[in-house]
């Protein structure tokens, strides 16, 4: 899978369903972002620390489209639905 932006091409090598169920999502290594769903992911990028985190509203995409790289996902905050994490190379 292929990650598409305006300065980034990077090459997609596993990709993750997110659970928010039981808490954030915080793996080990950042990871690319994407909803089937839509709707707001609050997340950090890869050199953000928690009180830096960012809400944004996301369209729904079988894609990655999205060239931020994150390292967490907020469970508070979350409303967007079918979220995946995109680990790449």
């Amino acid at each position: 899978m292929l990650v598409m932006g305006a300065n980034s091409k990077e090459n997609i090598s596993k990709v993750v369903a997110v659970d928010l169920s039981a808490g954030d999502f915080e793996p080990k290594g950042c990871f690319f972002i994407r909803s089937g769903g839509g709707g707001a992911i609050k997340y950090c990028p890869a050199n953000n620390k928690d009180a830096e985190a960012i809400t944004k509203t996301v369209e729904a995409s079988a894609l990655f489209v999205d060239p931020e790289y994150c390292r967490k996902i907020f469970a508070a905050g979350t409303t967007a639905t079918d979220i995946y994490a995109g680990f790449g190379f």
